[in-house]
C-alpha cells in the first residue's frame, strides 16, 4: 500500500465487546454552532454541507483528543451529527492493534481481536508521516469518501457518520522507521 493513501475498503465487523463505564469516556462539545446551524435544528443533514470543515482549527497538544475532535468537527460540521465520546477505555487496545497492524498488514489486530475492549467498526490511517497528518489529512481523506451507500467504496465515512456509534477510541504507532499508523475504533 502506498505510504499516506487510506485504504478503498474498510472493514466494520461486529466483535466481542467488553463493557466500559462512562467514566472511560470524555464528550467533545462544539465550542459554538456553525452560523449555519439552524438546518440542524431538525437533526441531520440527508446530504453533507459541500466545503464542510475545514482543517482542525487548533491543537489540543494531545494526539488522542485531537483525532476525536476532528472526526467530531466533521460529524457536526458537515452532517449535525452529535458528536462521539473519546473512548479512553479503548485507547490501549487501538494503541496495540496499530502497533500489530504496522507489522502485519490493515485491520490485522481487530480481525484477530488481539485484544480488548473492542470496537464494532475500525478505520486505519497506514503509513502517515505525523500523527498531525493523520488528523488533518487521513481522517479528512475519509470523509471524503462519502456520501454513499455501497460500503466497499464509503466505508471510512460510514463508519465516521454512524448514527448509532456513541464514542471512539483512536490509537497511534510509530514504526522504526518512523511512519505513523493509525486506528479509530467505533462503538
Amino acid at each position: 500500500m502506498m505510504r499516506g493513501t487510506v485504504s478503498a475498503v474498510a472493514l466494520a465487523v461486529l466483535a466481542g465487546v467488553g463493557v466500559s463505564s462512562a467514566q472511560d469516556t470524555q464528550a467533545f462539545v462544539p465550542e459554538a454552532a456553525p452560523a449555519s446551524s439552524k438546518s440542524c435544528r431538525n437533526g441531520p443533514l440527508s446530504r453533507p454541507r459541500p466545503g464542510c470543515a475545514p482543517a482542525l482549527r487548533r491543537s489540543t497538544g494531545n494526539p488522542y483528543e485531537d483525532c476525536v475532535v476532528r472526526i467530531n468537527q466533521l460529524r457536526w460540521e458537515c452532517q449535525c451529527l452529535p458528536p462521539l465520546a473519546r473512548w479512553k477505555g479503548g485507547e490501549p487496545c487501538a494503541n496495540k492493534e496499530a502497533k500489530h497492524d504496522s507489522k502485519h498488514g490493515p485491520h490485522r489486530g481487530f480481525n484477530e481481536q488481539i485484544c480488548q475492549p473492542h470496537g464494532f467498526a475500525q478505520n486505519e490511517c497506514p503509513g502517515w508521516p505525523s500523527r498531525a497528518g493523520i488528523i488533518d489529512g487521513c481522517l479528512q481523506a475519509m470523509w471524503d469518501e462519502g456520501p454513499g451507500k455501497r460500503f466497499s467504496k464509503h466505508g471510512h465515512y460510514l463508519n465516521m457518520s454512524n448514527p448509532n456509534y456513541e464514542r471512539v477510541a483512536c490509537g497511534f504507532a510509530t514504526t522504526t522507521s518512523g511512519e505513523v499508523w493509525s486506528v479509530q475504533n467505533f462503538r
